[in-house]
């Protein structure tokens, strides 16, 4: 008797189990551009409506059976939007998550098409949106800062997208048009870019929280400044200042100092080999002031083989200078 209870428990047990394993997911975001809604769980059934990427939903069922598509494979969801709109779409273009896990799965999200190898600027346009429309949602945290920092990114990439489209002078564009503060038109290269203010703002912002603001902060160094230096080195120290430089200044123990300072002995050891465009004394005194600022900003730094590197090479351009 004794046995068969026990028995009967595992078995009442082993079923809650797998009930609770295979239920449906309570909410999902649409995780790709255009997404079609189905009346069925099939390719065959009727188009409901077109989804842009980033819709919320609320899942209300599954479908029995998976299926692959597009090379992945997943069940279809029967899900209602936000604008009550109801229908079946494929689990493969869509990201399961729950409500405390809003955010982080935009971020997810985004960041996937940012780093998407190609992208359309129509799809991307979408995901700007999506992006522009969360971040509203996210209070200060630093989710919120990975919020801002992807939709500068995706801003950032539709420039890209433009240009290789041969439209990267499209002033008239709505990436240019609704975000004229935060872009410029870089003439040498042909297109638009975030101005890395709009970065450096953003990491003062979020200067209460250095993880956030050290990333955003390597991602306004790594942004090209208005102008070209056409191999001057005098142009090429004036770069550095306002972009890598500034990063060492105000993260001297920052993850990315060391390749931060590398790129600075290349500035020097090309500055070594290009003397000849310091022909007068007070040139040669400025080249020899900026020589003090890189070894006070290497000073900055902790001991490493970079900050040795470009010491010697501070030490290489002086001793080339002469007195």
């Amino acid at each position: 008797m004794q046995k068969s209870l026990i028995c009967y428990l595992l078995a009442v047990v082993l079923v809650l189990s797998t009930s609770l394993l295979s239920a449906a997911p309570e909410y999902l975001y649409v995780a790709a551009t255009n997404v079609r809604m189905r009346d069925t769980a099939a390719t065959s059934g009727k188009i409901v409506t077109t989804l842009p990427i980033g819709t919320w939903c609320k899942v209300i069922a599954e479908s029995d059976k998976s299926e692959t598509l597009l090379g992945k494979t997943s069940r279809w969801y029967q899900v209602t939007t936000g604008d009550q709109q109801q229908g079946w779409i494929f689990g493969g273009l869509t990201l399961i998550t729950s409500n405390d896990d809003r955010i982080s799965g935009a971020i997810q999200i985004i960041d996937s098409q940012v780093n998407a190898e190609k992208k359309s600027v129509e799809d991307l346009m979408q995901t700007l949106d999506f992006a522009e429309k969360t971040k509203e949602m996210a209070s200060h945290s630093l989710e919120k800062a990975q919020l801002e920092t992807a939709f500068l990114r995706v801003l950032n990439r539709i420039y890209s997208a433009l240009a290789m489209a041969g439209k990267g002078s499209d002033s008239k564009h709505p990436a240019v048009k609704n975000h004229q503060n935060l872009c410029y038109y870089h003439e040498p290269a042909g297109q638009y870019f975030v101005k890395s203010d709009a970065y450096w703002e953003l990491a003062e912002k979020y200067s209460d929280i250095v993880e956030a603001a050290e990333e955003i902060a390597w991602q306004a160094a790594k942004q090209p400044l208005p102008g070209e230096s056409e191999g001057d080195p005098d142009m090429m120290i004036y770069f550095y200042e306002n972009s890598y430089g500034r990063y060492v200044e105000s993260f001297p123990e920052g993850t990315h100092v060391a390749e931060a300072l590398d790129m600075a002995t290349g500035i020097l050891d090309h500055a070594a080999e290009s003397l000849s465009y310091y022909e007068t004394a007070e040139e040669k005194s400025q080249l020899k002031a900026k020589l003090v600022w890189f070894e006070d900003l290497a000073k900055l730094t902790p001991e490493s083989e970079a900050r040795k590197k470009l010491l010697a090479s501070c030490k290489k351009v002086l001793d080339r200078l002469g007195n």
